[in-house]
């Protein structure tokens, strides 16, 4: 794929859902636009699914619908610019560099002025800490943390109430998907083990080889809360046959009144 034209059609297909929202409602001049929208969807689909395995593709219907898929197509720019700046960080031998810049901001933010004072292991314990705050947040949930968190956030279990899961997009009957959702799960809550826990009960400031490894392995799992779906219980709808029992006593206890009175 070519990025630049990939990220061109992107720009594109953005500039056009802004101008659609201008049009009026009742003017006959949305229809050609939703209509011109619609035909770039297998085309920014196809950039999204190149991109990134696990990218939610496009199924908008509505000019609006296509108005909310902001957060898809900002992310794939995000990911463009990012190969970007990979290609121009190059070591004097020709392969890529890395910068910390690029993780993801939970994780960059808090780590890249502890790496420059070269405190690696304070940079990779805070880096977690920040991500298990994250994970908290994106999920409404203060009463566990770290492993414990990972573990029930990417669990295949239902969600249930005050409980809520982390899912892959995609279809979740493809293999492909299921594989995600379960190597997730593991890199999740192995990477609280293996990597926050040593980080917070060893000493030491460690090397900035083996903390750009956490690093990554970190900002990997804070993409997948800051982009994987949050899926959330929702009660059963009421059993109809109950409700019915319930009225049919109640008019029964009416009538048996009213003949009494």
């Amino acid at each position: 794929m070519d990025r630049e034209v990939a990220l061109r059609q992107l720009c594109d297909y953005w500039s056009q859902v802004e101008q659609a929202q201008k049009l009026p409602r009742f003017a006959g001049q949305r229809g050609p636009a939703l209509e011109a929208l619609n035909k770039q969807l297998p085309v920014i689909n196809r950039i999204l699914r190149e991109l990134a395995p696990d990218a939610q593709l496009l199924k908008p219907q509505w000019i609006s619908d296509h108005a909310a898929t902001w957060p898809r197509i900002s992310r794939a720019m995000e990911i463009i610019h990012a190969g970007r700046e990979l290609e121009e960080q190059q070591w004097t031998g020709g392969g890529p560099a890395f910068p910390l810049s690029l993780l993801d901001p939970m994780i960059s933010e808090v780590a890249i002025p502890l790496w420059e004072a070269n405190k690696f292991r304070q940079a990779v314990g805070d880096a977690a800490t920040s991500l298990s705050h994250f994970a908290q947040e994106r999920l409404g949930r203060h009463d566990v943390s770290d492993t414990g968190l990972m573990t029930e956030a990417f669990s295949n279990d239902p969600p249930k109430e005050g409980r809520p899961r982390i899912r892959c997009p995609g279809d979740h009957r493809l293999v492909a998907v299921k594989d995600q959702q379960n190597g997730a799960r593991q890199i999740a809550a192995g990477a609280f083990l293996a990597i926050r826990n040593p980080a917070h009960h060893l000493t030491g400031d460690w090397n900035p080889v083996t903390a750009f490894h956490y690093l990554t392995i970190l900002s990997q799992v804070a993409h997948y809360f800051r982009y994987w779906e949050v899926v959330r219980y929702q009660p059963p709808p009421p059993d109809l046959n109950e409700v019915l029992a319930v009225y049919q006593q109640s008019q029964a206890k009416q009538t048996s009144l009213a003949r009494r009175d």
